[in-house]
């Protein structure tokens, strides 16, 4: 019997990338997969929100050119190349007080100036590893096979415990406080083949944001928006179903042939305590740091045509601010993430000011009125991962595999970017086909 034929029933619990790649493969494999997420509007992070009448999204919204499973999965969509934007805006970063702004469009130019002064050693262990990314596009996410090789021989050390400060402060912790929330010395080598790829590759995003491949996909899979799934449903060992509780209040058990949880670890971890303690725990050892995001809206530009976003050391609550737009000097996206950001105020117009006092140092804000902002934060928003990451992965699956019924998928399996979010539903998904697809 096939899948096609069998038209399976599959629940997708999670209306972020992971959950929305997911549903789609099950959908044009011929199951039929319903999608349940909690919150009102699909997306999970980049969902969108409105900042007046301009439609944004507050998570990541950047699409690397080397995103081939996303772009093919947006294609069949309706997202054509035409559909893109060039998104590559110079950076600047904040040491010892002052500005060293990189131009993105001499990538190689740019690389150099940040390595320049550099240790030899640590240069030579950068430089390794951005050969194994560039050498096989696995390596740029979780479980690479060249990178986990060198992690192994090496004890798999942090990041902080590997590499000098130069490196560190310069390329390494912008690039795992952009994606992870984490500090150096919470991140693994193990783990750095993600952040590498990101710094590797080129950025564009869609001229119209995501909303029209949303709509597009609610238009052809079947999906439950601001519902929220209290439990699994397990009839002798066997995962059957959920139990969903509705905007109205009224619960109801949904049966299935299979179950896909994608969302945060510590999400599937609630919903699995009750049936398998043990997978449980080892999904609360994913580790993940919360990330506060504020676009606020000015009535004249604060960026200049050079200096278009900013990346701020350690004891800056406030790890990077920068245009939202090629052309939108004049809207600002202010991102709160790392240690520093993990107490922040409460208030909404609190958390505005204190953006705007720390980009105020470097640039002025005296001129520009604020007109408007929009602010989200989200407690389980980056994934760090685990210490030892790859062994937790292998002990999640095989719990896993003694669940029928069940799949797990999200940022943790392949990766926190949303390309390594598709990749990761797909194969997984693509493994759950072949077992709904047996015989019998």
């Amino acid at each position: 019997m096939s899948t096609e034929r069998s038209g399976a029933r599959v629940i997708v619990v999670g209306g972020g990338w992971s959950g929305l790649a997911a549903a789609w493969n099950l959908h044009r494999a011929g199951a039929r997969p319903l999608l349940i997420d909690d919150r009102p509007t699909l997306g999970g992070r980049s969902a969108t929100a409105h900042l007046g009448a301009r439609a944004i999204t507050l998570g990541g919204k950047n699409i690397g050119r080397k995103y081939s499973r996303f772009r093919a999965f947006a294609a069949e969509l309706g997202a054509g190349e035409a559909a893109y934007e060039r998104f590559g805006i110079n950076s600047s970063r904040v040491e010892n007080g002052r500005l060293h702004t990189t131009d993105s469009t001499h990538k190689a130019a740019a690389l150099y100036g940040m390595l320049r002064g550099v240790p030899p050693r640590d240069l030579s262990r950068i430089l390794r590893l951005a050969y194994y990314v560039r050498r096989d596009r696995a390596n740029a996410f979780l479980s690479g096979p060249d990178v986990e090789r060198y992690a192994a021989r090496t004890g798999d050390p942090t990041l902080s415990a590997f590499f000098g400060t130069r490196l560190r402060e310069r390329l390494l912790r912008p690039a795992v406080i952009r994606m992870n929330g984490a500090e150096p010395e919470e991140s693994h080598l193990s783990t750095l083949g993600t952040n590498l790829g990101m710094l590797l590759d080129g950025f564009d995003q869609l001229t119209d944001g995501f909303d029209p491949l949303l709509h597009a996909f609610a238009a052809q899979v079947e999906t439950r928006a601001a519902t929220r799934v209290t439990a699994l449903l397990v009839t002798a060992g066997r995962v059957t179903g959920v139990r969903a509780l509705a905007p109205d209040g009224t619960s109801s058990e949904e049966e299935a042939d299979a179950v896909v949880l994608s969302v945060p670890a510590p999400h599937a971890a609630e919903l699995l305590r009750h049936h398998d303690d043990e997978l449980a725990q080892r999904l609360s050892h994913v580790r993940y740091f919360p990330v506060s995001v504020v676009v606020a809206e000015y009535d004249r530009p604060v960026f200049d045509a050079r200096v278009r976003a900013l990346t701020f050391p350690a004891d800056s609550p406030l790890s990077n601010a920068g245009a939202y737009g090629v052309t939108d000097r004049h809207l600002v996206r202010y991102t709160f993430s790392g240690r520093a950001a993990r107490t922040l105020p409460g208030d909404d117009e609190e958390l505005a000011a204190l953006a705007e006092r720390y980009l105020g140092v470097h640039l002025d804000l005296d001129a520009p009125k604020r007109l408007d902002t929009v602010t989200a934060r989200w407690q389980h928003g980056l994934c760090a991962y685990a210490p030892a990451h790859t062994r937790t992965l292998s002990a999640i699956d095989t719990r896993t595999a003694a669940l029928p019924g069940l799949t797990l998928t999200g940022d943790y399996a392949r990766g926190a970017s949303i390309e390594a979010c598709v990749r990761a539903a797909e194969e997984r998904t693509d493994r759950l086909l072949r077992h709904l697809g047996r015989p019998g």
